[in-house]
């Protein structure tokens, strides 16, 4: 999975693979891959064996201290951010809906035409076995419905277009 990681100003991009004996392996954009492993956590810390190194790291809200120097940090997946990324919009709401990661349609719920009020359940999209609801954002009608039941879909397919 996909993370995007910001520290300080710099946010780094890494892709986070299960690995061999419960760890992971951790490739930055530069295509070098590390090793990493939890070894004990505790609520106030988390010691970590990276590459052979261990390493110890409290982490409190959006901080993160590493041998005693604190850092703003913040961690992200490829999901969350999809999700927060606003829409195409105007002043009634989101002109369209995207699919927010890749999955399978489960259910659509509207069809052309149709008037929807604000948070009305739209779409059902499954992924990893997890299933999302896609609501509306404002009332608005149904332009075009892109989707059907069944369908596998790409993050950032649009799903559905309102008018």
């Amino acid at each position: 999975m996909r993370y995007f990681v910001k520290v300080g100003a710099d946010t780094v991009e890494l892709e986070v693979e299960r690995g061999a004996n419960s760890g992971y392996q951790v490739r930055g954009r530069d295509g070098q891959v590390v090793s990493a492993s939890l070894i004990a956590q505790s609520d106030a810390s988390h010691t970590l064996l990276i590459d052979g190194q261990v390493l110890e790291v409290q982490a409190s809200e959006g901080q993160v201290m590493l041998a005693q120097e604190r850092f703003s940090a913040r961690a992200e997946s490829e999901r969350d951010r999809a999700a927060a990324r606003p829409a195409a919009s105007d002043a009634r709401g989101s002109t369209r809906i995207l699919a927010p990661m890749p999955g399978r349609i489960v259910h659509v719920s509207c069809q052309v035409g149709d008037a929807v009020s604000k948070g009305a359940s739209l779409v059902v999209i499954e992924a990893m076995k997890m299933q999302n609801e896609l609501c509306a954002k404002a009332d608005q009608v149904v332009r075009a419905v892109c989707v059907v039941s069944g369908e596998t879909v790409d993050r950032g397919a649009v799903l559905l277009e309102f008018e």
